[in-house]
């Protein structure tokens, strides 16, 4: 067997590893973790064979050197050097690995598109997945996971749909990353009517799992990028969403009012945010190791839990800045605000309507993640890190696959 053709049978199986994890994603941390392990061995021989060793040149590729080298600089405040030394190649190294191998594999419009069907499977399949959770069974049928806060049979009152994830948070994190590229693709992208039909019912379904997921910091998220999209396209259509939403709040059941009016949750956050800003305040320049605020936050609570809980401070970004301090969380900031530039230089370019309208709800998608991301534990989750990188890969990949189509 020669040379090219062992290079393009491990193309196949680094772009099929994607599919596999894209479509995994939600339900299977080990196929996750699995699919990774496979594309990155057959991504370094891919590079031996054709001893080609270099990285695709891309706007991020300096951050994330930065980042790197800012995680790597933690380790000098660690009390467990090893620990957070495993923790640089499984929580840090790894996702930038498969920003790369996103980068350099799904490089043209019909592995794109490809993409694109895996995950639009998945969606149905996590979208049947809740809605038998929530209506029937109160249980998920991937994992086991029950309605989140369910109570006794034949109480009206039926939870949260989590999905196949723990958490509706985790569900609603998930969801706005698929959601609202479907929706754009729906109104402004797809030429099909069969096609708009379709993307326009699976976004109708899981808008309405979203919306029974009660997550407010997706909710926000949410609101304000379609705001944005809609500012930029169709304001007309964004002043009537606004009043139906108005209108309609009236009209919502009781115990859905009380879940939405509810401050519990704001009191919790409060307190993990002030010990989170304490635990910063210890080494705020180069943090005080990756991975290692769970730990630290068992140690400085100080309620009942004090040496035996630890915690997220569901604050990704503070998070971040007590792991990998203001250096690590500023080269982070910075690959997020090259995405955005890059995306937005992007659409202004493009003339393709599917491309464009994919950028804009890619980009849309990412903003809500980023902003629900404030108040939860969206940075930390191996699912959610895994879709947000994946989502970055794309993103970076259209100007490429976009000037070969043309």
């Amino acid at each position: 067997m020669n040379r090219n053709k062992v290079v393009a049978i491990l193309s196949k199986i680094i772009e099929w590893s994607l599919y596999l994890m894209i479509f995994c994603l939600p339900f299977s941390k080990t196929i996750i973790e699995i699919t990774i392990t496979i594309a990155l061995f057959a991504w370094i021989a891919k590079k031996v064979l054709l001893k080609d060793f270099r990285l695709k040149k891309t706007p991020l590729n300096i951050s994330l050197f930065v980042f790197f080298i800012a995680s790597v600089i933690s380790l000098i405040n660690a009390d467990d050097k090893f620990f957070v030394s495993c923790a640089l190649i499984t929580k840090c190294l790894k996702w930038i690995i498969l920003y790369f191998i996103v980068i350099e594999e799904i490089n043209s419009g019909v592995k794109l598109k490809n993409l694109l069907k895996i995950v639009l499977l998945s969606g149905i399949v996590i979208t049947l997945d809740a809605c038998i959770q929530y209506f029937y069974t109160h249980v998920d049928l991937l994992r086991e996971y029950p309605s989140f806060k369910y109570r006794a049979p034949y109480h009206p009152y039926r939870g949260f749909p989590t999905g196949p994830f723990p958490f509706p948070n985790d569900l609603s994190a998930w969801i706005l990353v698929i959601l609202i590229p479907a929706l754009v693709l729906a109104i402004f992208g797809a030429a099909n009517i069969y096609a708009k039909a379709g993307l326009g019912l699976f976004s109708s379904a899981l808008l309405y799992i979203f919306y029974l997921a009660n997550t407010r910091g997706a909710w926000l998220g949410f609101a304000v990028s379609l705001s944005l999209i809609l500012s930029l396209r169709r304001l007309r259509l964004l002043l009537i969403i606004g009043l139906l939403v108005l209108a309609v709040l009236p009209f919502l059941p009781k115990e859905k009012m009380r879940n939405i009016l509810d401050t519990s949750s704001f009191e919790d956050r409060s307190e993990m945010w002030g010990t989170g800003w304490k635990i910063y305040m210890e080494h705020p320049i180069i943090g005080n190791g990756l991975n290692t605020f769970f730990g630290k936050f068992k140690e400085s609570r100080t309620d009942y839990a004090r040496g035996q809980l630890g915690s997220y401070a569901h604050n990704g970004f503070l998070q971040m800045a007590a792991d990998i301090g203001v250096i690590g969380l500023g080269a982070f900031l910075a690959i997020l605000l090259q995405v955005f530039y890059r995306t937005f230089r992007f659409i202004r370019s493009c003339d393709n309507r599917f491309y464009r309208s994919l950028a804009i709800g890619l980009g849309g998608g990412l903003l809500a993640f980023l902003i629900h991301s404030f108040f939860d534990t969206n940075l930390h989750s191996l699912p959610l890190v895994a879709l947000f990188w994946l989502n970055v890969g794309v993103l970076m990949s259209l100007p490429f696959i976009y000037a070969r189509e043309i």
